[in-house]
């Protein structure tokens, strides 16, 4: 724990210390993932046989990607200007607005100030009396004639004193003046180099990373880079586009409103908008102001309101959601708190990279197992999968929670998957739980009640219910938990269609059901069994079913960790066992296989040689 906390102290001082040489990098790198693919375009392209190649490509998608962020900039700053030399024009316009905001003084807020004002009365700004008093002893001095030290009252006034400027100020006031201007266009020029390197270079930075985490993590190496870099550079177009058309789709509807400026305030959308949450509110906070101040009523900036509102909602439940899909694999919560992180180390760059850098974070997660941690807390994906939702909605005691979540599973992938992935783990945890007395009786017989009704909805919401097959006849038992009785009825729904399926419940004694077995003969006897326990009563099972109803197949559902499968397979085949199953699939797969080779070989024996056997076991549990 501590040595934990210590690597994030020290992760954290580094972000915050080493900002200026991390966010040219930072910058540079995201800027190459955009980049890329254009200059891989460029580069397969050839004009009559003629191909620019790596370095030439390289230098026309820059040149064109910072030519229009040059050109932009310019665009961006003339307006500015122009709108800050029109605005003082409208002053009138600005003071009508201010006008009509004044409160009445017969309102209740006017009232309610008043009452304040009277209870807790302000003190007056007094004069200064030193000056008050010293106005009256002159004026009654030069009325009374008296004379008066001229020089004495010189002294008491107040003195001017000139600083003159120094020679060197005028050196420091030039630099005060050109620093800030250098830096960032020295910044700017390293981070179009940084760029171009980094594309032209991409095989022998990809292979120095290799080499640095090491040949033997080659596989999940290769994998994140190629998660990241598609990752990211798919959420940069992405938004790059859905931002592009949000800003000229708003800057077209503020120029038919008429409000001034609206190319400008449509390429301050663009901008904004690259700020998560934050961003696209505060891109209309602008127009707006300048609408109010502009206009001579109130109707345009209302129009603008609501313009903005609905655009933004279509834009974020309708286009987003279609263009973006699982692009970021983010969720609404990390990506606000990644952006007030990202702020709080880097400033407003932070906030701008926050999500290209928390994509790059899930996918760290994602692929390196000691960083599992960030894909738990940052990836959109549920943290507890359907299984663990359904069970902990069954112990919450939330019967109406657990079926929503079986429901929405079944729906997306059948019946069979939601049986197999869902419904038995539960049983099985359930069975675990129990035995180790982690919950009671009650709490057990809850969850099979409620693992039943799910097995009854799906059998009730089956589309078609086709007749059974009787030509084929297949008998089920519980070996001796109530738990495997549901599965059983699980294994039936699934498959009733093409077989005569009985299955007896744990109230029926194995001796009633021996005699049944004996008197039937069917094709298939189905024995299931849910441990812990019920390995004895298994092996019993076996013999009796093998000496009463020696033609029958006996298949063997074994839900449960195994920690020899062969070695189980061999015992349970002496104890009679035809095959060993560990699933509700691979059962369904095994009773198929054996009535369509009975429907084929009507006059065959049932039992089938032991070669047989084992090459259909073989297949099984391959599968």
């Amino acid at each position: 724990m501590f040595y934990t906390l210590a690597t994030v102290l020290m992760v954290l001082a580094l972000l915050y210390f080493a900002k200026p040489v991390l966010v040219p990098i930072a910058l540079s790198t995201m800027l190459a993932f955009v980049l890329s693919p254009l200059s891989m375009t460029l580069e397969r392209w050839s004009i009559k046989g003629y191909r620019i190649g790596r370095v030439g490509s390289v230098l026309v998608a820059t040149g064109i990607a910072f030519g229009l962020i040059a050109l932009a900039t310019w665009a961006l700053v003339s307006q500015v200007q122009s709108l800050a030399a029109d605005l003082p024009n409208h002053k009138t316009e600005i003071k009508s607005k201010i006008a009509s905001l004044r409160v009445s003084e017969d309102s209740t807020f006017s009232r309610l100030t008043a009452m304040f004002q009277e209870l807790f009365p302000e003190e007056g700004v007094k004069a200064e009396p030193a000056r008050e008093n010293l106005d009256k002893e002159l004026d009654d001095k030069f009325a009374d004639g008296s004379n008066t030290d001229q020089d004495e009252l010189a002294d008491d006034a107040p003195s001017t004193i000139v600083v003159a400027a120094a020679e060197d100020g005028r050196i420091a006031a030039a630099s005060d003046i050109l620093l800030p201007i250098v830096e960032p266009m020295a910044t700017a020029a390293l981070i179009i180099v940084l760029v171009m390197f980094l594309m032209i270079c991409r095989e022998d930075v990809r292979y120095r990373l290799i080499s640095l985490i090491g040949d033997k993590a080659l596989t999940g190496t290769t994998r994140l880079m190629v998660d990241t870099a598609d990752r990211v550079s798919k959420f940069l177009l992405y938004l790059f586009v859905v931002n592009a058309g949000f800003g000229l789709w708003f800057g077209i509807g503020l120029y038919l409103l008429g409000v001034p400026y609206a190319p400008l305030w449509g390429f301050l959308t663009l901008c904004f908008r690259f700020i998560p949450f934050l961003g696209s509110p505060a891109s209309v906070l602008f127009p707006l102001l300048i609408s109010i101040a502009t206009s001579s009523g109130w109707s345009q900036p209302i129009n603008v309101l609501i313009f903005f509102a609905a655009s933004e909602l279509i834009t974020a439940n309708i286009i987003e959601p279609i263009v973006f899909g699982k692009t970021t694999g983010l969720t609404p919560i990390a990506l606000l708190i990644a952006a007030l992180f990202w702020a709080w180390i880097w400033g407003p760059i932070g906030l701008l990279l926050s999500t290209p850098l928390t994509v790059c974070l899930v996918v760290l997660g994602q692929h390196l197992p000691n960083l599992r941690f960030l894909k738990v807390l940052l990836a959109e994906q549920p943290t507890l999968d359907a299984r663990l939702q359904y069970f902990q909605r069954l112990l919450a005691n939330d019967a109406k929670g657990a079926t929503s979540v079986v429901e929405a599973y079944r729906k997306e992938n059948g019946d069979e998957k939601a049986f197999e992935e869902v419904l038995v783990p539960a049983l099985q945890w359930t069975r675990r739980e129990r035995s180790d007395g982690n919950i009671s009786a009650e709490e057990e017989r809850f969850i099979w009640q409620a693992t039943r009704a799910e097995v009854d909805n799906a059998k009730e919401a089956a589309d078609v219910e086709t007749p059974a097959d009787d030509r084929y006849c297949v008998l089920g038992y519980p070996v001796h938990h109530e738990s495997e009785q549901i599965v059983l009825s699980m294994l039936k729904h699934l498959h009733n269609a093409t077989c005569d399926t009985n299955c007896f419940t744990t109230k029926q004694l194995p001796s009633r059901v021996l005699e049944q077995v004996e008197t039937q003969q069917p094709d298939v006897v189905l024995l299931a069994v849910m441990p812990p326990g019920g390995l004895p009563q298994l092996k019993f099972m076996c013999e009796e079913t093998r000496r009463r109803s020696p033609s029958s197949h006996i298949v063997v559902v074994y839900l449960g960790e195994i920690a020899d499968y062969d070695e189980l397979l061999v015992e349970l085949r002496g104890d009679g066992a035809s095959y060993l199953t560990t699933s509700l699939g691979q059962a369904i797969h095994q009773i198929e296989m054996l009535r369509q080779d009975a429907m084929e070989k009507p006059d065959t024996p049932a039992i089938e040689s032991q070669d047989g056997a084992d090459m259909l076991e073989g297949a099984t549990h391959a599968s």
